[in-house]
């Protein structure tokens, strides 16, 4: 089988050759060029790229990027300039280090967008990526984040988003409302494009949300929303990265086909073989913890048979993928987990 043929087998829940094992393209285009890539191609690993099939159009908002350095650090300014105001994040080597908002009047300048923002389809971008990423690139949809994760992750940050729930309440009511009429027409229209499997890039951890916000703001989304993906031949999965054990019996009643970048213990909270008591027909694509890359070989090689043995004693719905931080000795450690998939008799 192709890198291909595996992973459709696994989105079906059928049993591919062996395991599939994938890395980020945002992960792995750091070292891209390396030829020691090459040989864990060949030997079946792929490289998962997330591509939109939907284009984002903002009507009367003006992008501003500056840069500038304070105490020996280089940071870059991103402003959104409309007529109902202006806001905008900080950011140093990529982390946000000044969000979105910060008042009542930053939200009702990001509900304008969200309220002037149309969505068209971009079938022809998605089908052009896929065809130049192959033989070892994977094209997913990608479908961002939903409302309340969106408001979280990127426009807040952990620790306002807690004041605000009370000190804003209103305010980010409307933004919800006006992001979850964004992210319907987004869902309408990948329904309708091409690709298999979506990508909703959640960033979920249970701690920050607890199971009532979950239930309130999470699953009313998904009830809604992934059927209409599903009915349309897709395999939705959401990137849950982390503390889950709090929100398990919601998440086995959700119309979630996929648990995208699970992870086991220190990091999550459910081991393999409990994530599969609790969701036995789900699929995992679970990372591997990256402090275990720097096992000895053979210690690497059994504790993959292990988690082989935990989520897919029948050889079905299990992937690994590389979708968090990869380890400095990848060219050592990737081709180990490769040789030990490719010794898995399933």
């Amino acid at each position: 089988m192709t890198i291909h043929e595996r992973l459709e087998a696994f989105w079906l829940g059928e049993k591919p050759d062996k395991i599939p094992y994938t890395i980020y393209q945002n992960e792995w285009r750091h070292t891209q060029d390396d030829p020691a890539w090459i040989p864990m191609f060949e030997a079946g690993l792929g490289v998962t790229y997330h591509v939109p099939t939907v284009k984002t159009i903002q009507k009367n908002v003006e992008w501003k990027r500056e840069t500038f350095t304070e105490n020996g650090r280089n940071y870059v300014k991103t402003s959104m300039i409309t007529p109902v105001g202006e806001i905008f994040t900080i950011s140093e080597d990529g982390w946000t280090q000044k969000y979105w908002l910060e008042t009542k009047e930053d939200y009702k300048v990001m509900t304008y967008i969200a309220k002037n923002t149309q969505l068209k389809p971009d079938y022809e971008g998605f089908l052009a990526k896929e065809e130049e990423i192959k033989p070892y690139g994977v094209a997913l949809i990608s479908a961002g984040r939903t409302p309340i994760q969106t408001i979280l992750v990127d426009y807040v940050g952990l620790e306002n988003f807690s004041y605000h729930l009370f000190d804003y309440e209103d305010e980010l009511a409307e933004l919800y409302d006006a992001l979850l009429n964004d992210f319907t027409k987004r869902v309408e229209i990948m329904a309708e494009g091409p690709g298999r499997f979506v990508s909703v890039l959640e960033n979920f951890t249970a701690e920050t949300m607890g199971p009532i916000r979950y239930k309130q703001y999470h699953i009313p989304v998904y009830e809604k929303l992934f059927p209409i993906l599903q009915s349309s031949g897709k395999i939705v999965g959401t990137h849950y990265d982390g503390k889950l054990e709090s929100c398990k019996d919601l998440i086995a009643n959700a119309p979630i086909d996929l648990i995208e970048s699970l992870t086991p213990p220190p990091e999550g909270d459910m081991t393999l073989d409990q994530c599969r008591a609790a969701w036995p027909d789900k699929l995992f694509w679970s990372n591997i913890n990256v402090s275990n890359y720097y096992l000895p070989p053979q210690e690497l090689k059994e504790l993959v048979a292990d988690l082989v043995k935990q989520a897919a004693p029948d050889g079905r719905r299990l992937a690994f993928e590389v979708s968090e931080q990869y380890p400095d000795n990848w060219k050592e450690s990737m081709p180990l987990v490769l040789e030990a998939l490719n010794e898995i008799t399933l």
